[in-house]
């Protein structure tokens, strides 16, 4: 959307100039005085718009409270502006969409007008409108008019012409820096398919005398053609999962000794700060094993023609053309808990991406990717309400649930999902006068890559703090073991483990516990009578791993997915658990850029491996 913003302001005023420098060097007076006199109304319509219709608007969104809508009063008076704008740009024998759109690009984006024009108009706009000004320009194709070869013929070498010029020009500046080739010529032909998309729009409004009934139809097969190959081609060059390989391990586990946890929290509304604040206060962050937060301020894209993503700066209103309240306030409480913290064990980087819910995705991976994130935490998309039950954190809720989809398929490195169940704040208090621990983390281990990560992270929480973990290792009797099981993860599995009982188990601040289970139902018995007692539950994903005898029976009755099994039973409303929930999975297989994922060396080998 910006490139083709810069390239319609750049055509828009080349035309002016070309037709007016034409128009004045032509030899004729009368040509001389009409170029002259074009470009003379085309700066006084300009400087119109700058020094009078743009300060005007201004004037009225100036005093609109933060969040609040226009009022029916200034909405008027802001389109009446606009059609002025429209209708002079006719006198002067431009067409009626220029002058809003140079005015649009003149006005601030974002809330209050972006949103108020957005909320108002565009189910209108989107819905009935366009529909139809598409079906005007459909309905004059009519293809038995098609008789004459030499038309379509020429028609198709102009729009050939056409086509690979604007693609040229298109991914040569991509090429220039340094952009890898598939993606200079998706972006080519994505800006090819925005121009015909412009010119089927202009096909509406042709005149029947400048382009007989044979030549639209053969103008209009010929673009439809086109537009049908352009978007074949970017459907097979564009694969959105290989633009954040990290073709490196980033995950928890394979975190070196000492080195600092980089982790991407990312926030929705100030309702997600608390939850969020208690998990990384549950981390424990040391001078010895620091935490390196980077805060991503997530906002939905209202009233923008494009996508923001920059670092946040206070009192920068550029920075944030919407919210601005909303992420100051969510900054201050990350930059106040850095504050509490011992020096160097903590550190923050906040930024603000505001964008659709459809591509958030893309902004939380590349923020992800470039600063090596070993852990992203994104925040469930319901929570506990006062009376007790289940309610959405917003009215976006199912676009929140898609982005979080999103971020869990296309990630570089490991992801956790936090449910918050308000445990991590309430219950801490009364547990530490309990028994002196300020939060008690329950691990329930199955097996598997995302278990092994949820048992890192857990193992990380304690490295450093007085905070009580227990591990609850569910296994199938002996005879059980026997049939469909995968000797090199059991084999994983049981070395981590090992692992952990050695170095942090003293059965009293940290605890084990094999647990025999027949089934599922004794599985869930087991976590319904335990998860009581903690404050924050971890559990594994299971992404990448075969299902499990023990989840057999409870997977077909997933509502969330993007949870796992274990996830999902612990916090659909029929199990009833009021304890917070971390979901994690580790980094893919294919996020890792490995076409198998190798066997794993326990942990006392990793201290050289690749982060």
């Amino acid at each position: 959307m910006s490139a083709a913003l810069i390239g319609d302001f750049a055509n828009t005023f080349s035309i002016a100039g070309v037709t007016s420098y034409l128009l004045a060097s032509s030899p004729s007076e009368n040509l001389q005085r009409i170029g002259f006199a074009s470009l003379i109304a085309f700066s006084a319509f300009i400087a119109f718009m700058a020094l009078v219709a743009r300060p005007a608007i201004l004037r009225l969104i100036h005093d609109v409270p933060e969040g609040a809508l226009l009022s029916e009063a200034r909405l008027v008076a802001v389109l009446l502006i606009c059609l002025t704008c429209s209708f002079a740009g006719e006198l002067l024998g431009l067409h009626a969409t220029y002058g809003p759109f140079m005015l649009g690009l003149m006005l601030p984006g974002g809330a209050p007008l972006g949103v108020t024009m957005a909320e108002r108009l565009d189910r209108l706009v989107a819905g009935v409108l366009m529909p139809l000004l598409f079906a005007q320009g459909g309905m004059r194709l009519n293809v038995k008019k098609l008789t004459g070869a030499s038309t379509c013929i020429l028609l198709e070498v102009l729009l050939v012409v056409g086509v690979v010029a604007k693609f040229v020009a298109s991914i040569l500046p991509c090429l220039y820096c340094r952009m890898p080739v598939r993606d200079a010529v998706v972006i080519g032909l994505m800006m090819n398919f925005k121009g015909i998309t412009e010119v089927v729009y202009a096909s509406a409004f042709m005149d029947a005398k400048v382009l007989d009934e044979q030549a639209y139809a053969a103008f209009m097969i010929n673009v439809l053609v086109i537009g049908a190959a352009t978007a074949s081609a970017v459907k097979y060059l564009y694969h959105p999962e290989e633009k954040y390989v990290a073709y490196r391990q980033r995950t928890v586990q394979h975190k070196k000794l000492g080195e600092e946890l980089r982790v991407l929290a990312c926030i929705h509304s100030p309702e997600d700060v608390g939850p969020m604040l208690a998990l990384l206060d549950a981390s424990s962050p040391t001078p010895v094993s620091p935490i390196s937060v980077y805060l991503l301020h997530l906002v939905p894209l209202a009233g923008l023609t494009s996508s923001v993503l920059r670092p946040f700066k206070n009192g920068d209103r550029n920075c944030v053309p919407s919210g601005a309240t909303d992420s100051e306030r969510i900054v201050n409480a990350f930059q106040f808990f850095v504050q509490q913290r011992p020096p160097a064990s903590a550190s923050l980087l906040p930024y603000v991406c505001i964008a659709p819910y459809a591509t958030m995705h893309d902004d939380v991976c590349a923020v992800a990717l470039e600063k090596r994130a070993m852990l992203i935490v994104v925040p469930f998309h319901t929570r506990l309400a006062i009376d007790g039950s289940v309610e959405p954190t917003s009215h976006n809720a199912a676009a929140v649930q898609a982005a979080n989809t999103n971020v869990l398929n296309y990630s570089p490195c490991s992801v956790a999902i936090l449910v918050d169940r308000d445990s991590l704040s309430t219950v801490a208090a009364a547990t530490a006068a309990a028994d002196g621990f300020p939060h008690r983390v329950a691990l329930y281990f199955l097996g598997g890559p995302d278990d092994r990560e949820a048992l890192a992270l857990a193992t990380h929480m304690i490295e450093d703090a007085v905070i009580g973990l227990t591990v609850f290792r569910f296994m199938l009797p002996p005879e059980g073991q026997k049939h469909g099981g995968d000797t090199v993860e059991d084999e994983l599995d049981e070395e981590a483990l090992q692992e952990f009982v050695r170095r942090w188990v003293d059965d009293s601040r940290v605890t084990y516990s094999e647990n025999l289970v027949i089934g599922s139902d004794e599985m869930v018995a087991v976590i319904r009578n335990t998860s009581p007692g903690f404050n924050l539950l971890v559990v594994g994903r299971r992404s990448e791993s075969r299902e499990s005898p023990l989840t057999a029976g409870i997977s077909d009755w997933s509502e969330h997915l993007e949870l796992g099994v274990l996830g999902d039973l612990l916090t659909s409303t029929d199990f009833g658990c009021r304890v917070s929930t971390l979901v994690v999975q580790q980094q893919t297989r294919a996020a890792a850029g490995e076409a198998c994922r190798p066997p794993e060396l326990p942990a006392q080998h990793r201290s050289g491996d690749p982060v």
